[in-house]
């Protein structure tokens, strides 16, 4: 934002004085407080493995978005799975999925995901279940951690639009 003395001396300058007089034009963006700002989303079911985070919604939808609370490897009743790297994938994809239509939006909406890892190693037996999962390929972030929630080796963050 410019100062009203510094539009002054700048319409004063030959280049500039025509052309940013007519640009510069302040946008202001109202948003309307008697709107919902946004809907917490609840599809799969938890036990006490999950109690510590039990306070978390699994998902906000807001602004034509859903965006998912980290979802890590669990049935549908909550008990998390400890099998290989792909059956635990498939769990979260399976859950992501179930969140997702609750919401009013499904897989082919996901525009970006974050992959939490315990070890990168397992990069190419997550992409062999992921890949298939989303060929319209989301932008994608992973990062490698030393400790996620509940002693699990993988969390997954979704956004999607609705």
């Amino acid at each position: 934002m410019f100062s009203r003395t510094t539009l002054a001396a700048l319409r004063t300058t030959p280049l500039l004085s025509g052309r940013l007089a007519r640009s510069y034009t302040p946008r202001i963006q109202t948003i309307s407080s008697s709107a919902p700002k946004h809907t917490m989303v609840t599809s799969v079911q938890t036990n006490e493995a999950y109690a510590p985070f039990a306070h978390y919604s699994q998902a906000i939808k807001a602004a034509g978005q859903v965006w998912l609370s980290g979802q890590i490897p669990a049935d549908a009743q909550g008990n998390l799975i400890k099998g290989t790297m792909t059956e635990q994938t498939q769990a979260i994809i399976k859950n992501t999925k179930a969140i997702l239509k609750a919401s009013g939006t499904g897989l082919d909406k996901v525009v970006k995901v974050v992959v939490y890892v315990k070890d990168v190693n397992v990069m190419p037996e997550f992409a062999s279940v992921y890949d298939s999962v989303f060929p319209h390929r989301p932008a994608r972030s992973m990062v490698e951690v030393s400790k996620l929630p509940a002693g699990v080796d993988i969390q997954v963050d979704f956004i999607a639009v609705v």
